[in-house]
């Protein structure tokens, strides 16, 4: 991707220069409201996303709320290493998962730096930010006083078609080893027979497992390292 205008490099130079390394990950609780955003659903979303940058892991824990009374709930894993997911149901029942999710390596790929703003009188940055799909475009609260993602917002492309997303990250810190420790129902899942459900959440192939999580994958492609 080629995207090193003069403008990119004033952003990245504005992180670094407000002392902006990239962390070994990220941790967070979050809330996450959305309206017909790219697939046409509408949904409430709150849990906990845990991104190991150095590791290339990630986890959450999640519950969400979809239009027409869908629900679902559950503990999520992804290991980069090998391209494998774990979805642990509310019920116990643990799927082992091909992936094709990339987990980011630190601050996240700007396209374009839309301004300084004030979240009530909190300073922040508004980011743009490449989206992983056509569909939706994505900017970032950026706070480069502490060096944290306040929010982001998700907006559909289509103008015909209106959508709007917005998360909210709370509790910003670091996750630790334990974060991404499998339960012993998952590893006696690993190489099993059970059916496999897509993580990729754009289609699942067990009609009775629930909704994974959304906003794990916004997170994700929020992060996305610059090329």
């Amino acid at each position: 991707m080629k995207f090193l205008t003069l403008a990119f490099l004033m952003i990245m130079v504005a992180l670094a220069s407000a002392g902006c390394a990239n962390p070994s990950g990220f941790q967070t609780t979050f809330t996450s409201n959305s309206f017909n955003v790219a697939g046409g659903q509408s949904a409430y979303e709150s849990g906990i996303v845990n991104i190991d940058f150095v590791g290339q892991r990630a986890s959450s824990v999640f519950e969400i709320d979809i239009s027409g009374g869908e629900k679902g709930s559950g503990f999520t894993w992804n290991f980069g290493a090998n391209q494998t997911s774990y979805y642990l149901s509310p019920e116990g029942q643990c799927y082992e998962a091909s992936s094709s999710a990339q987990i980011p390596s630190g601050f996240p790929k700007v396209l374009k730096d839309i301004g300084s703003l004030t979240l009530g009188k909190f300073p922040v940055e508004m980011l743009e930010v490449e989206s992983d799909t056509p569909a939706l475009n994505q900017s970032v609260v950026f706070d480069l006083t502490n060096c944290v993602m306040v929010s982001t917002y998700l907006v559909n492309a289509d103008e015909s078609n209106p959508g709007y997303g917005t998360i909210n990250f709370f509790n910003v810190g670091v996750p630790s080893d334990s974060d991404f420790q499998l339960p012993q129902v998952c590893i006696d899942a690993v190489g099993s027979s059970r059916p496999k459900i897509g993580f990729n959440h754009k289609r699942r192939n067990v009609e009775a497992v629930s909704p994974l999580s959304k906003t794990l994958q916004y997170t994700l492609n929020t992060f996305k390292i610059q090329n």
